[in-house]
């Protein structure tokens, strides 16, 4: 439960899909993903020739940062940005400056203030991880359109269907009509598709050859692009497991708080949460009384100002119970082997 993947397997559709596209291996996918790009413009209600795809949305925002950062420019962040933007601008050389947040949560104003000369690159995780928490579409807008027309604001929207429709509808409007917005998107949270690796990017139409010169020619394999549109295509099957792990989330959150810990407000399939004495030295006695009675792994949290806190991803119910009885035991200072799930 530290990685943030769905805990299902394959739906019935993307299961069939993948044993169709085994018969066809010997064959390359479509290099420009023309069928998948197709069903993500119909499913989002956007323009498929301002969709690329990539091998996970992390090969695209690398895509978007060797193509417009450069060393001695700057690409800039929140504070708790996720961790693939600072590796990203190590890649290319690019300085990272971090813009502070206020209560773990995304401050616009503060992201301007930041904004400098050098500025070429604005990544911006929108439900954030690790956090989880959420800014609105009308501070993005306000964002959008008070930088510079030579900074790019990247709008990583990975786990987007974790809000709401409504919400990942008015991220992907920020594109129309502005020529220095994109968003990326990725299979692998909502739609259970981690191992497939399969991302997009939603873009004007004057760079999106620009990112295709910069991606490798057919990094969608024809199985990551047979299940992802299988998967758009049994819309009715996310939707219910997004239901499903937003009801946990609420849950867990509902009883981590009455355990006494301090739970972030997310949006996304996973928690962020620190014990009752905020001390780190308890979250990593914690990670490892969890592993070591029930045999889960969560997420240590070490960015400077999260060390007291740990990121469990949601899970199946039965799943959660473990992680939640594992934690009671541990802050009711229980010895090891004695956790109890908690109810349901």
């Amino acid at each position: 439960m530290g990685f943030n993947e769905l805990p299902y397997g394959p739906s019935p559709a993307v299961g069939e899909a993948l044993h169709n596209a085994a018969g066809r291996v010997q064959s390359y996918g479509s290099p420009h993903c023309d069928g998948l790009r197709d069903a993500i413009g119909a499913s989002n209600g956007i323009d498929p020739e301002h969709v690329i795809c990539g091998n996970g949305s992390e090969e695209l925002l690398d895509v978007i940062a060797r193509v417009f950062a450069r060393p001695g420019d700057e690409i800039l962040i929140t504070e708790y940005g996720y961790i693939q933007f600072a590796l990203t601008a190590n890649r290319v050389g690019a300085d990272l400056v971090k813009a502070p947040e206020q209560d773990f949560t995304t401050d616009v104003d503060a992201l301007l203030s930041a904004v400098t000369a050098r500025t070429r690159v604005l990544f911006l995780a929108n439900p954030n991880n690790p956090t989880g928490t959420l800014v609105d579409t009308r501070e993005l807008a306000r964002l959008a359109d008070a930088l510079p027309p030579q900074v790019l604001l990247v709008l990583d929207l990975a786990y987007g269907e974790f809000a709401t429709p409504e919400y990942c509808a008015g991220v992907h409007a920020l594109v129309q009509g502005r020529e220095n917005v994109v968003v990326t998107r990725t299979f692998s949270k909502a739609y259970g598709l981690a191992g497939a690796r399969v991302g997009w990017c939603h873009g004007p139409d004057w760079m999106i050859p620009l990112l295709y010169a910069a991606r490798g020619m057919g990094t969608v394999n024809a199985l990551a692009q047979a299940a992802a549109i299988a998967a758009l295509g049994d819309m009715a099957t996310v939707q219910t497991r997004v239901s499903e792990i937003k009801a946990e989330r609420a849950r867990m959150s509902a009883t981590m708080q009455a355990l006494g810990c301090s739970v972030l407000p997310s949006h996304t399939n996973f928690l962020l949460l620190s014990p009752p004495d905020q001390n780190p030295d308890t979250t990593e006695a914690i990670v490892e009384h969890v592993f070591d009675t029930a045999g889960i792994i969560v997420n240590r949290t070490r960015e400077a100002g999260l060390e007291h806190f740990l990121r469990v991803s949601v899970s199946l119910p039965a799943h959660n119970d473990l992680f939640l009885g594992a934690l009671e035991a541990f802050l009711a200072g229980a010895s090891p082997g004695t956790a109890t799930a908690t109810g349901s």
